[in-house]
């Protein structure tokens, strides 16, 4: 039984003709009697009586009936609601973000969202950069920008782009001319973020590397907090350009490149991988990833190569 035979079956019960029934489908009378006949051996019972008048419905072909009107219209609406869902997607998409990152992306992905898909509720959450990953594992996000993905079960990851890490200092503070040595580094008063961290991480590795201690002056749990830390010239952290671009164009903070590979950072989207994504999440991904193509030309953001 499949829901062409039961359009089938509604039709010739409507119609009380199997002739007309097939003028009505616009299918041929032998091909809709052998649907019939399936139809039957299938239910293992006869559903119609036939005379030279027509045909009606047994009590099991009543019975029929009336479930098959149930069905077709469950059928019809779930074909309307699948229609509908394609081109206005509804839903609720929590996306995971570092903070830095949600500074550049945050408003466009959701002004983009807004203008093309209305019936979307996109919720940002940007919690430390090492904890994005455990979002995504634990479904508290369907999507989520994580730094330096690693290759993890049931998680697809692609990647979006490498950023370079800066000095970011205030205005007077004297940074040298090109880039900042790993040694000119150690001897900077740094505001850095609190373990665990991604650039924490990288400072610390690369002191270690190089036989160096810095000095930190304190750490710090957001970015906020460091950049009102580099404004009242406690000391200089290192942030990705996307984390201080507002403060950079109004000359409140400059910035200059560390001389080390590692101070760069990949930034991949990643989602689950073993679930359905739902045809708003589809939405928000593509929109990402235009957004990232769009935005990531900034010079200062992405690293070539």
């Amino acid at each position: 039984m499949d829901l062409r035979q039961l359009r089938y079956f509604v039709k010739v019960v409507e119609c009380g003709n199997i002739t007309r029934a097939s003028e009505a489908v616009h299918i041929a009378q032998p091909a809709i009697s052998q649907q019939m006949r399936n139809l039957e051996r299938d239910m293992g019972m006869p559903l119609l009586e036939r005379s030279v008048h027509g045909v009606t419905p047994t009590a099991a072909g009543s019975t029929l009936y009336r479930h098959a009107l149930e069905l077709l219209r469950q059928a019809d609406g779930t074909r309307e609601l699948l229609r509908q869902d394609a081109e206005f997607p509804q839903g609720k998409v929590a996306v995971g973000m570092p903070s830095s990152t949600a500074r550049v992306l945050g408003i466009p992905l959701a002004r983009t969202i807004r203008q093309r898909y209305p019936g979307i509720e996109l919720e940002l959450i940007d919690p430390p950069s090492a904890d994005l990953g455990g979002l995504i594992a634990g479904g508290r996000v369907a999507l989520a920008v994580v730094v330096d993905a690693v290759e993890t079960r049931g998680i697809a990851s692609q990647r979006l782009l490498t950023e370079a890490l800066y000095v970011i200092a205030w205005p007077e503070f004297p940074l040298p001319g090109g880039a900042v040595s790993i040694a000119e580094l150690a001897k900077m008063p740094l505001i850095l973020p609190r373990a665990p961290n991604t650039i924490r991480t990288r400072v610390d590795a690369v002191m270690l590397e190089a036989g160096l201690r810095c000095e930190i002056q304190f750490e710090a749990g957001s970015t906020d907090l460091l950049f009102a830390a580099v404004m009242a010239k406690l000391g200089v952290t290192i942030l990705p350009w996307t984390a201080a671009h507002g403060e950079l164009t109004q000359d409140k903070l400059k910035l200059a490149k560390v001389d080390h590979s590692l101070f760069t950072r990949d930034l991949s989207l990643c989602w689950h991988d073993t679930a359905l994504l739902s045809n708003a999440v589809q939405k928000v991904k593509s929109i990402i990833f235009e957004l990232f193509d769009e935005l990531g030309k900034h010079p200062q953001w992405g690293v070539a190569g």
